[in-house]
């Protein structure tokens, strides 16, 4: 870490060059002063270099092992397949570099119980989940929404995230199921990261249910529910072939509210709203300011690492432990047709 005028400055480096990175940090870290991009590697050493050309980073690795060594970085970044991002994970704990993490952080709950204990050794550095949701406004007001109670009881919850795929993301790990390929192992994440800001995860009934008909047995449609003691159902529908949709919809006593495209901020500076959603009823709720949900996570991962805001690790080694329940659930069915 580099002090400049008292302003702390992170060297961050980057393990893969994926589609994501641009997106997720080459571009929002224009935005984020306490972020330095300082090293890149990657199994083909010409994508790191042509990335680290057109984003100035300074040095390209030999290798990802190589970039882990260098001890003038105080952070890592890891944009490689679903399958390897613990393993990684764990590498860059142990070589004293803070982490952040693409979603999913593991696949197993034998994967989330390795990086629970590497994260509580004494001094560990800290491990984020990439989860870029979680850090926009519209969660807490919603959460606020509900706990208020001014529109009555919750009663049920219902998710739709389907984004076609374009090609069935052939050569991509999505259609891998060994690497974490399937709909809801990429984009189920996004679901129980709502449900547990939003209601928690005191489940008393968890339910999947897929054809598991993708490529190479992949789930290309995923259907999940989870059932709370109070009655309270919870739904989603995850697919990689129905026509393109991502929200929310909560359903009360007195009204029902959707959070419309949450995924949007994923692309830019976007505005966010939570609207009604009756015949008769589309107004507006809460608006929000235009956001990159990319530059939001940037921001609170250097916030992490300073110490001044929580990591929240441990709610993130909790979905994946529910998330491999639910798909064992639905396998499970499958396997009796």
């Amino acid at each position: 870490m580099r002090t400049e005028g008292g302003t702390h400055t992170y060297r961050l480096g980057i393990l893969g060059a994926s589609n994501i990175v641009r997106a997720a940090l080459l571009e929002p870290a224009r935005y984020v002063d306490v972020i330095t991009l300082s090293a890149i590697a990657n199994r083909t050493p010409e994508k790191a270099a042509e990335l680290a050309h057109a984003y100035n980073i300074p040095q390209v690795a030999g290798s990802l092992e190589e970039l882990l060594e260098m001890k003038e970085l105080d952070a890592v970044y890891i944009a490689l397949s679903n399958d390897l991002h613990a393993e990684w994970a764990l590498k860059a704990l142990a070589a004293g570099k803070h982490v952040l993490v693409e979603k999913p952080i593991a696949l197993t709950p034998a994967e989330a119980e390795q990086l629970r204990q590497a994260s509580a050794q004494p001094a560990a550095p800290k491990l984020v989940e990439g989860l870029m949701v979680a850090h926009h406004p519209w969660q807490q007001a919603l959460r606020s929404m509900i706990d208020s109670g001014q529109y009555g009881q919750l009663r049920s919850l219902k998710t739709r995230i389907t984004i076609p795929a374009k090609d069935k993301h052939s050569g991509n790990y999505r259609s891998v199921k060994q690497k974490g390929g399937g709909a809801f192992a990429d984009l189920g994440c996004y679901w129980l990261q709502f449900l547990e800001n939003a209601v928690g995860l005191q489940y008393v009934l968890s339910s999947g249910q897929s054809q598991f008909d993708g490529p190479d047995g992949c789930d290309w449609t995923f259907q999940a529910a989870l059932k709370y003691d109070s009655g309270l159902d919870a739904e989603c529908l995850i697919s990689f072939e129905l026509p393109y949709r991502a929200s929310h919809t909560l359903y009360f006593d007195q009204t029902v509210l959707t959070v419309p495209d949450f995924l949007r901020p994923l692309k830019g500076f976007y505005p966010m709203k939570i609207r009604h959603d009756l015949p008769d009823d589309r107004s507006t709720v809460h608006d929000f300011e235009p956001m990159n949900y990319y530059v939001n996570q940037l921001q609170a991962f250097a916030k992490i690492m300073d110490g001044t805001r929580e990591a929240g690790l441990e709610r993130s080694l909790e979905r994946v432990t529910l998330q491999a329940r639910i798909v064992a659930v639905a396998e499970q069915a499958w396997s009796y047709k």
